[in-house]
């Protein structure tokens, strides 16, 4: 061939083409360079949420994280779906790298069997599965690290992969904080518990294993219930049956959550907790009986701010989701399953099921800047009922109970922007007795009559704007100063009580959570703590997506055969019951010519029958393939169709064009 010639020169460029083809996805798929791609995918896979962004900016450039990443790479142990899904979390990692502008180092390390790397893996505490018997351990994990704080990933499993930016955009923001997140904490029941008193021989109250397990990663600050202030530099508010609270606490909480704080209050229309364990328990400094705490528990003002009504005197009653008592199946005691929970919020979505007792309900109007959602609720197979009855049906059955046809909401969470439930500003302190002491005796207490101040002049309109967000005589806040504002309300406080929430491991004898109590009040704990950002991170979709046409196409097949086969499979019954008595126990025939002709006839009967069953299975699965078939055909011909169509047109159109010289 002459390289002068039009084809030597074709041919040339061609395989100049191939080889520009090759550098390139060799540079940037194989080394990342440059890693641009547009995310076309119908759910964003490949596209960091805003939440995730915020938390990347806000990293210190000279305090960047360090991600090592490790995957086993090694073909011989490796099985092919975590193959697939180690390229799918590489890809997230680069666009964590890529979105930090710098302050995300990522490492990626091969922990093949018998290598240094698998022994850098186990020192960053990853957690290897074991494959074969010969003992080879894979990696699929990573150690998230700034300065001397880690988090840990030990091993992502395929079920985790539409939480994964979530878990890498938490483990991020926790290494990056300085110290430790404080919560507070406020409940009418002493869950913090209580010290020791040696000279009444009595040990103290160990506290809730909630609280125990939060002080492991926060630092939690006791909260009275008789506050008028929460501190600026509690993140989340913490409220577990805030029973009998006063108002001038109520306006504290209000206040605190116009400043961008946030709330997760447990409230209960019959805490069966605060009646059975704490009323009229022995103090354990004076051995005399303790006081009674109450049962119920609200909110008033807030919830009426909120735009939650919410019935104190009534709790769940659910046919569909009861759980077991003593005496049998108790629709008040709820064992809610999956199918109850939200599976789209990162709260919720990968809770298995959770239990209640006696829990209340919520209902939302609508409020002018606060969305409400969903978190968990009853089925429809439920109703209202006083809570005096329901604590009878401890022991008795239900006997009369006429569903509501709707679901009852008992898990909510509020955002936006948030107005105050005190527009008339601070409420007066209740003038307490000199037996009990209260805001009389404390020399920081606000006085009920506090000096006016001087009133502006009307010509200045900066001081009218000021009035419409202060109260000018005390200086309530009267909205939100953003639209990040949170609040998450749960209908029972119950739930987080040691015996509904935890259970005692039979093989190590360690407390571990027995349902989703405890995962459920952690996350939300876990997510608001974060400022609001680790909510807004969405669940990923998953890469692994459905055949959803085909599946509809194959249930239209299947719809329109469905009588047919159902009105034979009615008939090929009704013929087996009219040969039931025909014969004997042990099998043997009745010596009756008339009946032994009927069964001779019924059993034909039958045969043919099971013949246009199989005949009627034959066409339907002829169907489904075919209709398979012409998919897939589609799939695989149209690009092909495509490209030779316009090789064709360009083609028609240069012979034109060469003509027309």
């Amino acid at each position: 061939m002459n390289l002068n010639s039009k084809e030597g020169s074709a041919g040339i460029t061609a395989l100049l083409v191939i080889a520009i083809v090759f550098a390139v996805n060799f540079l940037v798929g194989g080394l990342g360079l440059g890693n641009f791609r547009m995310d076309l995918t119908q759910d964003g896979l490949y596209t960091l949420t805003p939440g995730t962004k915020r938390i990347l900016e806000r990293l210190n450039a000279d305090k960047p994280v360090t991600i090592r990443y490790y995957v086993t790479t090694e073909d011989r142990v490796m099985p092919p779906v975590l193959k697939t899904l180690a390229g799918t979390v590489q890809d997230l990692l680069v666009e964590f790298q890529k979105a930090s502008q710098g302050k995300i180092i990522l490492e990626k390390l091969n922990p093949n069997p018998n290598t240094e790397e698998e022994d850098r893996a186990r020192e960053d505490d990853l957690q290897g599965m074991t494959v074969n018997q010969n003992g080879d351990n894979i990696y699929l994990g990573m150690a998230i690290q700034s300065a001397a704080q880690k988090e840990v990933l030990p091993f992502i499993s395929p079920d985790s992969e539409t939480s994964m930016e979530y878990n890498i955009a938490r483990a991020i923001q926790k290494v990056s904080q300085e110290k430790k997140t404080v919560i507070g904490v406020m409940s009418a029941m002493p869950i913090m518990g209580s010290p020791m008193f040696p000279y009444q021989r009595q040990a103290g109250q160990d506290p809730w294993i909630v609280i125990q397990r939060l002080r492991m990663d926060y630092e939690v600050r006791d909260i009275p219930m008789g506050t008028e202030k929460i501190d600026s530099d509690i993140s989340t508010l913490l409220l577990i049956h805030p029973a009998d609270i006063i108002e001038s606490a109520e306006y504290a909480i209000d206040q605190y959550l116009m400043k961008g704080g946030k709330v997760i209050a447990l409230v209960d229309p019959f805490s069966v907790v605060a009646q059975r364990v704490y009323s009229n328990q022995q103090n354990p400094a004076t051995g005399q009986p303790g006081g009674v705490v109450n049962p119920t528990s609200d909110l008033t003002n807030l919830f009426k701010a909120w735009g939650i009504t919410y019935n104190k005197s009534q709790v769940v009653a659910d046919v569909n989701y009861r759980g077991m008592a003593q005496a049998g199946q108790n629709p008040v005691e709820l064992q809610l399953p999956r199918e109850a929970l939200n599976d789209k919020e990162s709260i919720t979505a990968k809770l298995q099921s959770l239990r209640l007792y006696m829990a209340g309900s919520f209902k939302v109007e609508n409020q002018a800047g606060i969305t409400a959602t969903t978190l968990f609720s009853s089925s429809e197979a439920s109703e209202m009922i006083d809570a005096t009855e329901a604590e009878k049906l401890i022991r008795d059955r239900l006997t009369n109970f006429t569903p509501s046809g709707r679901s009852q909401i008992m898990g909510l969470q509020l955002s936006g922007k948030f107005k105050t439930a005190f527009p008339g500003g601070r409420p007066k302190t209740p003038t307490a007795s000199p037996e009990t002491g209260g805001p009389e005796d404390d020399a920081t207490a606000p006085k009920p009559e506090a000096p006016a101040q001087p009133v502006a002049d009307a010509a200045t309109p900066k001081t009218e704007e000021k009035a419409e967000a202060f109260n000018i005589s005390d200086g309530t806040i009267k909205e939100s100063v953003n639209d990040e504002g949170v609040v998450i309300l749960f209908a029972d406080a119950d739930m987080m009580y040691d015996a509904l929430c935890v259970e005692q491991d039979r093989t190590t004898g360690e407390l571990v959570a027995a349902n989703s109590n405890l995962p459920l009040l952690l996350n939300s704990i876990e997510a608001l703590s974060g400022g609001g950002d680790l909510l807004q991170v969405r669940s990923r979709a998953s890469t692994k997506r459905p055949f959803a046409k085909m599946d509809e196409l194959r249930e239209k097949v299947e719809r329109d055969y469905r009588p047919k086969l159902q009105a034979l499979q009615n008939k090929l019954n009704d013929t087996a019951q009219k040969m039931g008595p025909l014969r004997l126990k042990d099998g043997q025939i009745v010596a009756d010519q008339r009946q032994i002709k009927e069964l001779d006839e019924l059993k034909k009967t039958q045969v043919d029958i099971n013949r246009q069953i199989r005949e009627i299975k034959k066409s339907q699965n002829k169907e489904i393939n075919f209709t398979e078939s012409m998919i897939v055909a589609l799939n695989c011909l149209v690009v092909p169709l495509l490209v030779v169509s316009v090789g064709i047109f360009l083609a028609i159109r240069r012979r034109v064009s060469t003509a027309a010289v």
